[in-house]
């Protein structure tokens, strides 16, 4: 492996690691992070990107120490190197990072702050640490995959829009908080711990699965989509019992989840369900299944 720490060179693929060295003294805007915007850059390039600290416009380079080095990395799909870029660092006052990324790699050993990974088109995102608020809010498409716990409105639609998420996967190993999955519109989320009020509120399509114990108001509003209760919980009298079954489709969403990381025991891929039909305010088109071998 060589190393470059000053030449920027898009015929070879890189890593580039960003190292925090202090904290910001207020919240940072950082879209301008993501794998795109450094590939073909050198060092100064990097350090040079733009960072709205409240309302000062500084750069990368003031808060990180930036590596490049060369890598044995694959290309990405459209056979351009793209680069992979790590981030070191407790970047919980960092909003917006991963905003809007369409391919590549991007690492985070540590916690963020709000609206990461908002807006994502495609390439995985994977973050080692707690989320915050707006995690993958309007994503589109690609992964994000959370080692700890997220904040409120996971995946959800923000204030004002009708349709949050519209594809892709989140996948929460520890809690998330309320709202996650609003006015969701296609892709899979799922949580490893528990989940707060309103999971799935106003849901179009796709599919939640929490694994803990869920809030109340579960589906609250749904029209479409599937909500999916590995721990029973208490439903709104909207949803009414339709049938316990064994889907099909759940052993082809175990399988996907496992081959993601998602911790599952071998016994609940053939567990049978408890199917519910809601929310019947909104015309009972949606469904939530709750685990019968849990209750």
């Amino acid at each position: 492996m060589k190393a470059s720490s000053d030449v920027g060179d898009e015929s070879v693929p890189v890593r580039i690691t960003l190292f925090l060295k202090q904290t910001p003294p207020v919240p940072v805007e950082a879209e301008s992070i993501n794998p795109e915007s450094v590939t073909a850059k050198d060092r100064r390039e990097i350090e040079d990107l733009p960072l709205w600290v409240g309302n000062s416009k500084e750069r990368v380079g003031d808060y990180f120490r930036v590596e490049v080095e060369e890598t044995e990395a694959q290309q990405d799909d459209d056979n351009a190197p793209l680069a992979t870029l790590h981030l070191v660092g407790d970047l919980s006052r960092f909003k917006r990072l991963g905003w809007g990324m369409s391919r590549g790699e991007m690492l985070i050993r540590g916690s963020v702050g709000p609206h990461t990974g908002a807006f994502m088109r495609g390439g995985t995102l994977v973050i080692q640490g707690q989320a915050g608020d707006w995690l993958g809010a309007h994503m589109q498409g690609g992964k994000i995959l959370v080692q700890g716990s997220a904040g409120n409105f996971a995946g959800a639609a923000y204030r004002g829009y009708k349709t949050g998420m519209q594809g892709g996967t989140i996948i929460i190993r520890d809690d998330a908080g309320q709202m996650l999955g609003a006015r969701m519109r296609r892709g899979v989320i799922a949580v490893g711990g528990n989940c707060g009020d309103f999971a799935g509120f106003g849901m179009a399509a796709g599919t939640v699965v929490v694994r803990g114990a869920p809030g109340l108001r579960a589906g609250a509003q749904m029209r479409r989509g599937t909500i999916i209760l590995l721990q029973p919980g208490e439903l709104l009298p909207t949803f009414y019992y339709d049938c316990t079954y064994g889907p099909l489709f759940w052993r082809l969403l175990y399988n996907y989840l496992q081959q993601e990381g998602f911790a599952l025991p071998p016994d609940y891929r053939e567990m049978s369900f408890k199917r519910f039909s809601g929310d019947a305010n909104e015309g009972g088109k949606g469904e939530i299944l709750v685990c019968q071998s849990l209750n």
